[in-house]
């Protein structure tokens, strides 16, 4: 398993500005948050987003973006609940892509949603959670 200091830069540009814009959404109220992919190819930059039934749904359109469209990057974001100090918190996870790198990096990031007695607060830094073998 590579570490994320193995990504490219480019990947990693594109993971900071997607982590950015899923913190804006969620400072701004958004839950839930539409499972959504950030696709690059060349100078084009998409953003898709996978609405559907279930999570898994949302799994295989990522798959499937990649598939079809060959991009060069994709960077897929997803809320999720990440467990730390024998707590849950609400979070987001991204799936970063890149088609010439043999890993799928995975980041996740917790946050505290906006309520009407609280506001948005993101905790912590973002966090490295491990790779998956990119199959594409």
């Amino acid at each position: 398993m590579k570490h994320l200091q193995a990504a490219s830069e480019k990947l990693l540009e594109h993971l900071i500005f997607t982590l950015n814009h899923c913190m804006e959404l969620k400072k701004d109220g958004v839950d839930p948050m539409m499972p959504f992919a950030i696709v690059i190819k060349g100078n084009d930059k998409l953003i898709k987003t996978f609405s559907g039934d279930s999570p898994e749904y949302a799994d295989k359109m990522f798959e499937r973006t990649i598939r079809e469209e060959a991009p060069d990057f994709v960077i897929y974001a997803y809320d999720t609940y990440i467990r730390a100090d024998d707590a849950r918190y609400d979070g987001v996870l991204l799936k970063a892509y890149d088609k010439t790198d043999t890993e799928i990096y995975l980041v996740g990031q917790k946050f505290r949603p906006k309520t009407e007695s609280e506001d948005f607060l993101q905790i912590g830094n973002p966090v490295f959670l491990g790779t998956i073998e990119n199959i594409f």
